[in-house]
C-alpha cells in the first residue's frame, strides 16, 4: 500500500523536472536565437560605423591629394617655375584639410616645401635615388598618375604618406619631358581628425587602419585607437591612387555583452524553474487523491 501511495507522490516531481528540462532547452534555445540576432545587428552596425568612417577619411585624402592638381597647373603656366611658391602654398593649404605641407621636386629632387619649419631634413632629398622611395616614384614618373607612397617614417620625423603627381613639360617639338613632382604631405595621425575618427570611442568602437606592403605583404599599420589586437573586426576598404587601406573596427568590450547574457541566462532558468513549479503543483493534489482512494479500497 505504501509502494503505490509513494508511486503517486513521485509522479508529480518526474513531471516537474521533465517540464523543467524542456522549459530550459526552449529557453536556452531563444536566448540563443536572441543572441544571434543581437550580434548581427552589432555587426551591422560596425559596418555602418566603419562605412561611414573610412569614407569620410577617404574623402580627406583624396581632397588633400588633390591640391597637387592645382600645382601641377602652375607648374606648367610659369614653364618649370612658380613665382613666390611661399605666398601661393600658404594661401593654398587652408583650402585643402588634411594637407600638412606642399611640396615641388624638379627632376625628382625636393626643392620647395610650405611650411618649411619642421621639414628642413627634406630639402634635397632625391626621390629617385633613395631606395626606399625609388619605386613608388618611378612608378608615379611612369605611369604618370598621381600615386600615393606610405606610410612611412618621415625624414623630418613623424609618420605620413606622400601624394605625388608627375608634371611633363613640352619642349619646343612638343615632346613631354619630365619635370619633377608636385608632391602633398598628408601626417598621422592629424588627418584622422578631419573624418572625425574620435567619435568611434565615444560610439564604443577600437579601430585599426593597415594596408599590406605590396612587396612583402606584411601588414602595416598607419593608425590605431589600442594596442590590444581587435577581436573579430568587420574592414571596409579604401581605394586609393595605387593603394589599398583596409579600416577594420570591433567593439572596445567585445562582441557579446556578458551581462546582457547573464542576466537573459538566469531570467530563462527562474522560468524554467517556475514552469516545473507549476507543473507540479497542478498534478500532486490529483495524484495524492487518487492515491488514497487506491488506499481505501484496498
Amino acid at each position: 500500500m505504501n509502494h503505490l501511495l509513494l508511486q503517486r507522490l513521485a509522479r508529480p516531481l518526474v513531471v516537474a523536472l521533465v517540464v523543467f528540462l524542456f522549459a530550459a532547452v526552449a529557453a536556452a534555445s531563444l536566448i540563443w536565437h536572441l543572441n544571434h540576432v543581437y550580434l548581427g545587428a552589432e555587426r551591422a552596425r560596425a559596418v555602418a560605423v566603419a562605412d561611414s568612417h573610412a569614407d569620410a577619411l577617404k574623402r580627406s585624402i583624396d581632397r588633400a591629394m588633390s591640391a597637387t592638381y592645382a600645382l601641377a597647373i602652375l607648374v606648367r603656366q610659369g614653364k618649370g617655375a612658380i613665382r613666390d611658391f611661399d605666398a601661393i602654398a600658404n594661401s593654398m593649404l587652408p583650402l585643402y584639410p588634411g594637407a600638412s605641407s606642399l611640396q615641388l621636386a624638379p627632376r625628382g629632387v625636393v626643392q620647395s616645401i610650405v611650411p618649411l619649419a619642421g621639414n628642413e631634413q627634406a630639402i634635397g632629398h632625391d626621390l629617385l635615388k633613395d631606395t626606399t622611395r625609388t619605386k613608388a616614384a618611378v612608378l608615379a614618373r611612369d605611369s604618370r598618375e598621381l600615386t600615393l607612397d606610405g606610410p612611412f617614417k618621415l625624414l623630418q620625423g613623424g609618420l605620413g604618406v606622400i601624394g605625388r603627381l608627375p608634371v611633363f613639360l613640352e619642349d619646343v617639338k612638343g615632346d613631354q619631358i619630365f619635370w619633377g613632382f608636385t608632391s602633398v604631405l598628408i601626417r598621422f595621425p592629424e588627418i584622422l581628425g578631419t573624418a572625425d575618427f574620435h567619435n568611434l570611442a565615444q560610439a564604443g568602437f577600437a579601430y585599426e587602419l593597415w594596408r599590406s606592403h605590396p612587396d612583402t605583404g606584411q601588414k602595416l599599420i598607419i593608425a590605431t585607437s589600442s594596442s590590444p589586437a581587435l577581436i573579430e573586426p568587420v574592414g571596409y576598404t579604401l581605394d586609393l591612387p595605387n593603394a589599398t587601406w583596409t579600416l577594420s573596427v570591433a567593439p572596445i568590450k567585445g562582441w557579446n555583452d556578458p551581462l546582457r547574457l547573464s542576466t537573459e541566462a538566469m531570467l530563462g532558468l527562474l522560468f524554467s524553474l517556475l514552469l516545473g513549479y507549476v507543473a507540479k503543483l497542478l498534478i500532486e493534489p490529483k495524484d495524492y487523491e487518487k492515491g488514497l482512494e487506491a488506499l481505501v479500497k484496498e
